[in-house]
This record gives structure tokens, sequence and C-alpha cells, in this order.
């Protein structure tokens, strides 16, 4: 059974899913791994952690704030893409004006940058540093990253690098084992990165953008992919990390079979539940972790079934 929401109502939420609320998932998972590794070089894993903390709550909520800013900024620079690729309509079938999305964007970033300034130098510098990479080198001429295959893949590598760091910060300090704890986290990352290339590959080419998959094809594109994952569990059993090993293992099929099946269908799929297995780990580790990503993901699917008849977000693909 749907519910039904009155258009009026949902017209001012347009403001809200600007942010595009549903790349928070990835966001958030990145960020909360880089948290839980803190505790698991310290003392190992801890299942089922119900411990609440506000400090924690407005420091996710800030990087949220400003992951959603940089996604603004990517909508005002491909309304043409997005039209075509029929992904995003908010932006560009203008039911909110550019000028007051880059307003919302710039008081995010202004609001997010004080609260980390206040809360330590290094915060504040990544957070900085995950700004300017996300937001404007990936976005904005003369650079414009992310209409490059290989500057456009590494930048999102660093930057789940850096919301990886962020949420180690959150626990502790910067040491030698973030680095070796991240690697294979940052490879799962980069690999679904990489594989969401290809699904917006024609509309990209139609405008000249030349992202991994344009510039290298669907099938060196999903081969990288399913290398860097195979690193990554092997680096995950070398430091004996049960969350990112077991994540990939059950994604593991799914990834062989869009080897033989190099599809959007199964592409899409080693997408979504390839990140989902890792969340699932990590809702073992932080059970209200699962209250956000269940809030988010069905409050998302009343908006957009609602305001746009889109069943989205979903994990069914249609063959």
């Amino acid at each position: 059974m749907r519910i039904k929401i009155p258009l009026k109502w949902l017209k001012p939420l347009d403001y809200l899913f600007i942010l595009r609320p549903t790349l928070f998932f990835p966001v958030w998972i990145i960020t909360l791994a880089g948290y839980a590794a803190y505790d698991f070089a310290e003392n190992g894993v801890a299942w089922w952690r119900m411990q609440f903390d506000w400090r924690i709550l407005l420091n996710f909520t800030i990087i949220t704030l400003v992951a959603g800013a940089a996604f603004i900024f990517n909508q005002l620079q491909d309304v043409d893409t997005d039209r075509d690729n029929r992904k995003l309509f908010l932006i560009s079938d203008q039911h909110v004006p550019a000028g007051w999305a880059k307003k919302i964007a710039l008081s995010m970033i202004g609001l997010g940058l004080l609260v980390f300034l206040f809360q330590g130098i290094w915060l504040f510098g990544v957070l900085t540093l995950f700004t300017l990479l996300w937001g404007y080198l990936y976005n904005f001429q003369p650079f414009a990253w992310k209409d490059r295959p290989i500057l456009g893949i590494l930048t999102n590598i660093f930057g789940g690098v850096l919301l990886f760091s962020i949420g180690w910060m959150m626990n502790g300090p910067i040491c030698g084992q973030t680095l070796r704890l991240m690697i294979p986290y940052v490879l799962a990352w980069g690999s679904v990165a990489l594989l969401t290339t290809i699904p917006d590959r024609t509309g990209d080419q139609k405008h000249a953008k030349k992202t991994f998959a344009v510039a290298y094809g669907d099938q060196l594109t999903i081969w990288m992919a399913f290398a860097w994952v195979v690193i990554g569990f092997l680096v995950g059993m070398k430091f004996s990390d049960p969350v990112i090993t077991h994540s990939i293992l059950l994604s593991s099929p799914l990834y062989i079979i869009m080897l033989f099946r190099p599809n959007p269908v199964w592409v899409l799929r080693t997408i979504r539940y390839g990140l989902l297995f890792i969340a699932l780990f990590l809702c073992a580790e932080f059970p209200l972790f699962f209250i956000a990503i269940l809030l988010n993901f069905y409050l998302a699917r009343v908006y957009y079934i609602n305001r746009f008849g889109l069943d989205y977000p979903t994990f069914h693909v249609e063959e």
C-alpha cells in the first residue's frame, strides 16, 4: 500500500531533496567505517553498540550537509546531462531555481566549516579539503574533474579517503593504522565509483563528458572494479577486518555474474547490493545506524513516488 501525500505538501520538500538524500548512504557508510575502524584498531570489533552520542550525530549531520552541498553544485553544472539521463529533475526541470540552490549550498558549507573549526583544526582542515575537492575541483571549470576519466575516479577515491579520515578523527587521532585499515574500504568505494560511470555513459557521451566508462568502455571498467574488490578483500583478510571482508564476500557473486553478463542490470545490482552489505555489517556494530538508513530510504520513496511517480530508491532492477 502506498502512502498518498498531496502535491502541495511535497513541493516544499524539493528544497531538501536537491541535496540528493539517496547519495547520503555511501557518504554515511564510508564515514562510519572510519569511525568503527578506530575502535577496531584499539580493541577489535565491538558488536551491537547502542550508546548514543549527540556530538557524533552533530558531526554526521554536518558531513551530510556539506556532501549535499557538493551534490547541489554537481547538479548546477550537469543540468543538460541530468535531463538526458532522466536521473535528476529538481534543478534541471526548474522546480528549484538555480540561484536558490546555490545559496543553500554555500550556506551549508559555511555552517559545516564553522562547526568543525570549533572542534579542532584537523577536522576543519580535512573538511575544507573535502569541500574543495568534491565541491569545486570536481564540478567547476577550468577543472571539472568529473568530466575526466582518471581525475574523476581519483577525486571520488580521495573523497572516500577524506570521509573515512573524518570518521576516524571523530573517535581519535590519525595514526599509522589509519591508512592500512582504510585501504580495503576505499578500494570497495572506488569500485562502486567506477561502476556508477556505466549507467550514465550514453548521456555523458552525448555531452562530451569523458567519464571512465566513456573513455575506456564498460568491459575494462567492470574488470577494474572487480580487481579492486578482490584486492580489498585480500587486504581486509590480512588485517582480519570482518566488516569489509564479509561484505565483499557476500557481494562477490554479483561481481562474478557481472563479469559474464556485463549489462546495466547487473551493474546496478552490484552497485546497490555491494553498498547494502557493507551497511548491514556496520548496522550490526551500530544498530541505530539502521534507523537512519531505514528513515532515509522510505521517506525518499514516499517523496519520489508521490512527487514524480518514480519507484525510487529501490533495490529492484528491471531486466
